[in-house]
């Protein structure tokens, strides 16, 4: 990785903690350049505008959401094993950005606030959303799920006790280890198991 690289990854990474520790919406060239030292003539020439530099923190988010929940992730493991793996990282993918996810919060601010941000937030919620429904529908076919399961069915109230569990944990019926969200999991998991399922 070139030094030009390197320090606009670093760059991105400070602009991530401070998007997480208070909003996204609030991430500014100014407030970023006073954060890492750099000038603002510098950032600027970087990302030439604050909706560029919220978009560059989102790309950032997800290479590293990528890397941390969907690449670790044993490919030769059965599709439920796959959906539990998965649930398992995803539930603390965020703990080091100042344990909150950013696409949540970011869908939180921007929702109202049509534009590049909104539109890059909601398709790769969307293509996250898809990814899990596709895990649950490969349980479905290999008969770790029942076939009368509906995966879109399943898929949101999976995403529902993900959304529970944050909100809990902040208001302090969620544990660090997120041992609510896993027991609703696993009830989720036992109602749609077919007969022939063996752990």
């Amino acid at each position: 990785m070139g030094k030009g690289k390197q320090t606009k990854q670093q760059v991105l990474a400070t602009a991530l903690n401070i998007a997480t520790a208070t909003s996204l919406n609030d991430l500014t060239i100014g407030g970023l350049a006073a954060a890492t030292g750099m000038s603002k003539s510098g950032l600027f020439a970087h990302f030439n505008s604050k909706e560029n530099l919220q978009l560059a923190v989102l790309e950032h988010a997800k290479a590293i959401f990528v890397e941390t929940v969907i690449k670790p992730v044993d490919e030769n493991l059965s599709a439920l094993a796959k959906l539990l793996k998965t649930c398992e990282l995803w539930q603390s993918w965020y703990q080091e950005q100042a344990c909150t996810c950013i696409f949540i919060s970011a869908a939180v601010e921007f929702d109202d606030q049509p534009g590049a941000v909104r539109d890059s937030v909601k398709a790769q919620l969307q293509s996250w959303i898809s990814y899990l429904n596709r895990l649950v529908a490969d349980a479905i076919t290999q008969q770790q799920l029942s076939e009368k399961t509906d995966a879109k069915q399943f898929t949101y109230e999976l995403y529902s006790l993900y959304l529970g569990s944050q909100h809990m944990a902040w208001v302090g019926l969620e544990d660090e280890s997120h041992s609510r969200f896993n027991q609703a999991l696993k009830q989720l998991v036992e109602r749609h198991q077919g007969a022939q399922y063996e752990q």
